[in-house]
């Protein structure tokens, strides 16, 4: 049986809801689509600053510009909120609150857009979130790669001499095998350095408009002899102009994009250098993206140690701690 009011029908024998053109009842549904116990957003807010309102559209959405930071309102207990997010071509990453608890925290660089759903519990908000990517990249993938063998932890002296310890990742593109190499090396001047070829492979990727790479520190820093010119590579990345935090394209053929790290003693000056990196960054260690038609993809490794990089090179005849 048809609800009405006034006259007016607001619920139909079919459980449509209307909207009757009295104030009264406008503001009763408005906001309201579909049939009674099938309700659907009927707007969806896009949210301009930082801030995801609860008392807002159930459904809200951003196209992220940057690496973003939210906060959030009015999380009264039993409220809910859908957040669609487009991290963008370039991959920005979004940052919550502490009190924002997922079951696992996302690797947000897994995929471009994530429905994040937003559940006000007490002092806390609970969320799940679900990524996925550009249509007609179903079938396409780009796989993470490994660097857990990586040695990034060197030391090395030497009585003569300008003793180096070192260890960089080189990216290279193999198009026609569907993959990027990741060259990881580290050595001294003591003995020839190890040099292990890894690969991120990818699947259905076609029309490759640019391969770009980046790595990420929270810090990084030379002590000693720290003179650019002085080095093959290094000291850091950034003394070779590669900047954390920052994408930079691998060529086609021939070439490729080396992050490098280094210490090195000189005799003649500072007889100890010591380089070192904090990979505690909230970004991947490394990541490349790979933009082709099918849409935008990453890979991505991490440094299999919490301490990050350290090389250190000193004239010496003994080892030292």
């Amino acid at each position: 049986m048809a609800i009405k009011s006034n006259n007016n029908t607001v619920i139909d024998d079919t459980r449509k809801i209307f909207t009757p053109g009295v104030a009264i009842y406008s503001g009763l549904t408005s906001g309201m689509e579909g049939k009674f116990s099938d309700f659907h957003p009927k707007t969806v807010t896009t949210v301009t600053g930082t801030n995801i309102d609860f008392t807002a559209s159930s459904v809200q959405k951003i196209t992220l510009t940057g690496n973003t930071s939210f906060s959030y309102s009015n999380a009264q207990v039993g409220r809910t909120a859908l957040f669609v997010i487009d991290t963008s071509a370039s991959g920005y990453t979004p940052t919550f609150p502490a009190s924002v608890k997922f079951p696992t925290t996302p690797t947000w660089s897994n995929n471009r857009h994530w429905h994040v759903h937003l559940s006000a519990v007490g002092t806390e908000v609970r969320a799940t979130a679900v990524g996925f990517d550009e249509p007609g990249a179903v079938s396409s993938a780009f796989n993470n790669f490994n660097i857990n063998a990586w040695d990034t932890q060197n030391i090395h002296f030497a009585a003569s001499g300008f003793p180096e310890s070192w260890c960089f990742l080189k990216f290279s593109r193999d198009d026609s095998n569907n993959r990027i190499i990741i060259e990881r090396a580290h050595g001294d001047s003591g003995a020839p350095g190890t040099y292990v070829d890894e690969y991120a492979t990818y699947t259905g990727l076609t029309g490759i408009s640019s391969v770009e790479v980046q790595y990420n520190v929270q810090s990084q820093s030379c002590v000693g002899d720290c003179t650019v010119s002085n080095y093959t590579f290094g000291p850091t990345p950034a003394s070779d102009g590669y900047a954390s935090g920052t994408y930079y394209t691998v060529p086609a053929d021939p070439g490729g994009i080396r992050f490098g790290w280094m210490a090195q003693a000189n005799p003649n000056s500072v007889e100890e250098a010591t380089t070192n990196a904090n990979m505690g960054s909230s970004n991947p260690d490394f990541r490349i993206k790979i933009v082709c038609n099918e849409g935008t993809f990453y890979s991505t490794a991490e440094v299999n140690n919490i301490t990050g990089i350290y090389q250190r090179a000193y004239m010496g005849t003994v080892a030292e701690k």
